[in-house]
C-alpha cells in the first residue's frame, strides 16, 4: 500500500473517533475520566507558613465514596487523581487537627493546619526517596526533591541533574536517544538550544512541579522521539509576585545581564510580563593546520582563528490568560527579541593568508501565539512568527603570494511562518484512551547575498532565493492500562513540500511498560521522526570565514529520518539501565573537506547514507550519610557512519565510544545553607564523518549560599576548570590531512544573584522556534 493511501486512511479513523467522543460526552457520567490537567493540587502549611510534610490527604466524592489518597511532600505540596467534581478532602496528621474541605476547584493553594493540643514530639524517620516513578509510560521526576540541597539555581541546571540528561554544546541531551525535545506543560518548546537555556535558566526550580522523561513521546505533543515535559505549577490564587536577578559571567571577556519577571493572578485570569537585557562579548578561537594537495603540489597551511561578537540583546514577553472554572482556557502571548547593531570581528593570521572580517547585524523577532483549550478536551492553537536578520560584512584578504582581495557583502534572511494545531483526547470508562489531531504549517523564507568587489577578483556569486514550505500531518492513537502493564501506540501521516521537493511519510510510535513490583520496572519504546535542515543550509549561498575557509549551502539537501528503540529497566526506582538503538538515514551535518580544484577549506552539509548508534547506558546513584550525594552515569556505544556521495571520497567508518559522568554534591552546612558541587566528565575517542575526535574530559565546581528564608540565592560556578572541554580533531583520510585545535578559553566563571518576592511563581510559556533561522 502506498504511503499517501495510508495517510488518507487516517482521516476516517479520526472522524470515527470524533463521533465516538461526542456520543460519549452526551452520555451521563458520575465520574469523569482521569486527566492530568484536572488533578487536584495544593500545599499544606502550618501556622507559621512552613510546609507540612507527610500529611495524609484522602479524596472522597460527595457521597463519601473513597476515591484516592496522597501524602504531602517536603514542600507541603500534594496532587490527587482522579479529579471528580465536586469532592471532599480529609487532611490528617498526628501533630495537627483533622481538616475537611469541600470544593470543586482544581488549585486549592495554601491549606493551613492547626496544631493539635495533644501533639507529641516529632519522630524523624530518615529514608532514601525514590528517584523516579512511572506513570502511563512517563518517567516522572520531582525536580525539587531530586535537587534538594544541590548547587542549582534554576530549572535548566536542575534538568541537567536528571538521570541520563546532560548538556552538550549548549543543548540538553538524553543518553540512549539521538536527540531530545523539551516540552512545557505538554506543548513543544519551539526554540533553539540557546533560547532554551535562557528560558530555563530564568525559571526558579520551585516553579517546576515535575519533569517527565519520555523516550517515545505521544503524538499529541507534536514532537516525535524522546522528550522532556517540564510541568510548571499553575496558580489560581489572587496574588502579585516577581523576581529580579543579575549575572556576571567571564569567559575571557565580561558579560552582564539583568532582568525581572512579574505576574499578577486571580482565580480566573492572570497576566505576566518579563524583560531582560544583556551586554555580552563572546570569543571563539582555534588553530587550523592543513596539508593541502592541489595540482600535485603540497601546501602547508597554518591559520590561527579569532572571532568575537559584541552587542546588546533585549527580550520582552507579555501574556494574558483567562480560565473560568470548568469552562476551558484561552490565552494570548507576544514575544519580542531584539539584538540591534551586533558587531562581529574575525581575524585569521597564518602562512597562507591574513584576513580581517567586520560584520554588523540586526536581529528582530516578533511572535504572536493564541491558544484555546475547551472543557471537553479540544485544544486549538495558532502561532505566527516574523523573523528578520540583515547583515553587512567587509572581508579583506592579504595572501602570502602577494595577492589581495576585498569585498563588501550585504546579506540577510526574512522568514514568515504560520502554524495551526488541533488536538483532542478522550478517556472511556473501560480504561481505553483515544487521541487524535493534526497540524498545518506554512513558512516563507527569503535569503539573499549581494557582493561589491573592492579589490582583486574574488570568486563571488550573488544569490537571492525564496522558498515556500508546507507541512500537514494527521494522527490517531490509543492506549490502555492493564493492571501492572500498560501501552500506548499511534500512527501519524505527514505531507511535506519545499520548493520542488515533495514527500509523504508515516511515523509509528509505541511504548509499553510492565511493573511486576515496586522494585522492578521494564519499559520498551519505539519511535520515528524526521529532522529538517535550516533554511540557510538549503540555499546555494557561499559565506567566507576568511581567505581560506568557506561555508557552502546545499540546494536539494533532504530531511533526515530517524528510527529509535530503547529497552529500559529500573531497579528500586533509582538504578536505571538502558539498551538503545537508533538509525538515521539521510543524516546531515556540516563537515569540512579540502577542495580538489583550488586551495579552499569548504564546510558543507551533505546527506549521508546513514548514521547508526547502538549501546547501553547505566545510571548509578549513591550517597554517604547526609553530607554527600553522587551519581555515576556510564555509556558505551558503537557508532557507524557511511556516506557514498561525500565529494570524491566515500567513507564507511565505525568506532566504539565510552562516556562517563560523575556528579557530586557536598552539603557543607545546613545553617547557613551552603552546598558545594564538584563534577567530572570523560569521553573516549569518537568519529564524525572523516574526522577523528580525540578523547576529552572536563571538570566543574560550584558553591551556593541560600539565605533570607530561601528567598535570596548567591552562587559562584566555574565550568571547564582546566579549559579541556572541547576536543581536538583531525583528518587522515584518502589524501585529506587536517588538524583543528580545540577551541581555547572555554573556562567560564559565573556569579548569580537572585531575589524572589511575593511567593514568586513565574509563569513560562512555549518559546518561538528559530532553530532553522540564521546564517
Amino acid at each position: 500500500m502506498k504511503p499517501h493511501t495510508l495517510f488518507f486512511l487516517l482521516i476516517p479513523v479520526a472522524i470515527l473517533w470524533t463521533v465516538a467522543a461526542a456520543q460519549a460526552q452526551t452520555t451521563p457520567r458520575t465520574t469523569p475520566p482521569p486527566a492530568a490537567a484536572d488533578a487536584i493540587r495544593g500545599r499544606i502549611i502550618d501556622a507559621a507558613d512552613a510546609p507540612v510534610a507527610g500529611a495524609a490527604v484522602i479524596l472522597f466524592d460527595r457521597d463519601s465514596v473513597y476515591l484516592g489518597a496522597a501524602a504531602s511532600g517536603t514542600d507541603g505540596r500534594f496532587e490527587l487523581r482522579p479529579a471528580v467534581r465536586p469532592y471532599r478532602l480529609q487532611i490528617q496528621h498526628l501533630a495537627y487537627e483533622l481538616r475537611t474541605i469541600e470544593s470543586d476547584r482544581t488549585e486549592l493553594g495554601d491549606i493551613r493546619l492547626t496544631e493539635a493540643a495533644t501533639a507529641v514530639d516529632a519522630v524523624v524517620v530518615e529514608g532514601e526517596r525514590p528517584v523516579v516513578k512511572v506513570e502511563q509510560g512517563r518517567l516522572n521526576y520531582d525536580l525539587g526533591r531530586l535537587t534538594e540541597g544541590q548547587a542549582v539555581n534554576n530549572a535548566y541546571e536542575a534538568l541537567t541533574r536528571l538521570p541520563g540528561v546532560s548538556e552538550q554544546e549548549g543543548a540538553l541531551t538524553l543518553a540512549g536517544a539521538s536527540s531530545v525535545t523539551v516540552i512545557l506543560n505538554g506543548r513543544p518548546s519551539t526554540m533553539t538550544p540557546e533560547q532554551l537555556a535562557a528560558l530555563l535558566r530564568s525559571t526558579p526550580v520551585d516553579r517546576v512541579e515535575r519533569a517527565e522523561v519520555m523516550f517515545s513521546a505521544p503524538p499529541q505533543y507534536h514532537v516525535r522521539g524522546a522528550a522532556i515535559n517540564v510541568v510548571l505549577r499553575r496558580s489560581h490564587e489572587t496574588a502579585f509576585s516577581g523576581e529580579v536577578h543579575a549575572n556576571y559571567t567571564n569567559r575571557w571577556y565580561d558579560t552582564y545581564d539583568a532582568g525581572g519577571s512579574f505576574a499578577l493572578s486571580s482565580p480566573s485570569w492572570s497576566a505576566d510580563v518579563t524583560y531582560s537585557a544583556a551586554r555580552s562579548k563572546e570569543l571563539s578561537s582555534f588553530d587550523l593546520h592543513s596539508r593541502h594537495t592541489f595540482a600535485g603540489q603540497p601546501y602547508d597551511i597554518r591559520q590561527d582563528e579569532w572571532m568575537t561578537y559584541e552587542g546588546w540583546s533585549h527580550r520582552l514577553r507579555a501574556a494574558v490568560e483567562y480560565s473560568p472554572k470548568q469552562r476551558g482556557r484561552v490565552s494570548a502571548a507576544y514575544t519580542g527579541s531584539f539584538s540591534p547593531n551586533t558587531d562581529g570581528l574575525s581575524r585569521s593570521t597564518g602562512t597562507y593568508v591574513h584576513s580581517l572580517s567586520n560584520k554588523q547585524s540586526d536581529q528582530t523577532l516578533h511572535n504572536l501565539a493564541l491558544r484555546y483549550v475547551a472543557a471537553c478536551g479540544l485544544d486549538l492553537g495558532v502561532d505566527y512568527t516574523h523573523y528578520d536578520n540583515p547583515e553587512r560584512t567587509r572581508l579583506e584578504n592579504d595572501y602570502a603570494a602577494a595577492a589581495a582581495t576585498a569585498f563588501d557583502v550585504t546579506s540577510g534572511q526574512r522568514i514568515d511562518r504560520l502554524n495551526v494545531t488541533a488536538d483532542e483526547r478522550h478517556a472511556f470508562a473501560s480504561g481505553w484512551e483515544l487521541t487524535a489531531g493534526g497540524a498545518f504549517g506554512f513558512a516563507r523564507s527569503h535569503d539573499w547575498q549581494h557582493y561589491t568587489v573592492l579589490e582583486g577578483s574574488p570568486a563571488t556569486t550573488d544569490t537571492d532565493a525564496r522558498l515556500d514550505e508546507y507541512t500537514a500531518n494527521l494522527y490517531a492513537g490509543f492506549g490502555r492500562q492493564f493492571g501492572k502493564a500498560g501501552f500506548t501506540a499511534s500512527l501519524a501521516g505527514e505531507y511535506y513540500r519545499l520548493g520542488d521537493y515533495e514527500n509523504w511519510s508515516l511515523y509509528p510510535q509505541a511504548s509499553m511498560t510492565w511493573t511486576p513490583s515496586e522494585r522492578h520496572i521494564v519499559q520498551l519504546n519505539f519511535s520515528s521522526d524526521k529532522e529538517y535542515p535550516s533554511y540557510w543550509e538549503m540555499q546555494g549561498a557561499v559565506s567566507y570565514i576568511d581567505g581560506y575557509s568557506e561555508i557552502h549551502g546545499t540546494p536539494g539537501l533532504r530531511p533526515s529520518r530517524s528510527y529509535e528503540a530503547q529497552a529500559v529497566y529500573i531497579y528500586r526506582q533509582k538504578y536505571i539501565f538502558v539498551l538503545f538503538w537508533n538509525e538515521r538515514p539521510d543524516y546531515f551535518v556540516q563537515t569540512a573537506w579540502q577542495a580538489s580544484d583550488r586551495l579552499a577549506m569548504i564546510y558543507q552539509s551533505l546527506n549521508w547514507n546513514f548514521n547508526r548508534q547502538w549501546g547501553a547506558n547505566a545510571v548509578l546513584p549513591f550517597r554517604i550519610g547526609r553530607w554527600l550525594d553522587s551519581r555515576l552515569t556510564l555509556t558505551g556505544m558503537r557508532m557507524r557512519q557511511r556516506c557514498d556521495p561525500f565529494h570524491d571520497m566515500a567513507f564507511d567508518r565505525s568506532k566504539w565510544v565510552g562516556i562517563a559522568r560523575l556528579v557530586n554534591t557536598f552539603h557543607v552546612s545546613r545553617k547557613p545553607a551552603i552546598d558545594l558541587e564538584v563534577n567530572g566528565f570523560f569521553q573516549s575517542a569518537a568519529i564524525q564523518g572523516t574526522f577523528d575526535v580525540e578523547p576529552l574530559g572536563s571538570a566543574d565546581a560550584a558553591v551556593k549560599w541560600t539565605f533570607d528564608r530561601g528567598r535570596a540565592t548567591l552562587s559562584v560556578r566555574c565550568s571547564d576548570l582546566f579549559d579541556s572541554g572541547m576536543p581536538n580533531t583531525k583528518v587522515r583520510y584518502r589524501g585529506q590531512w587536517l588538524d583543528m585545535g580545540a577551541q581555547r578559553y572555554t573556562r567560564t566563571v559565573t556569579v548569580h544573584l537572585s531575589y524572589r518576592f511575593g511567593s514568586f511563581k513565574e509563569r513560562k510559556h512555549k518559546e518561538v522556534d528559530t532553530s532553522r533561522f540564521g546564517h
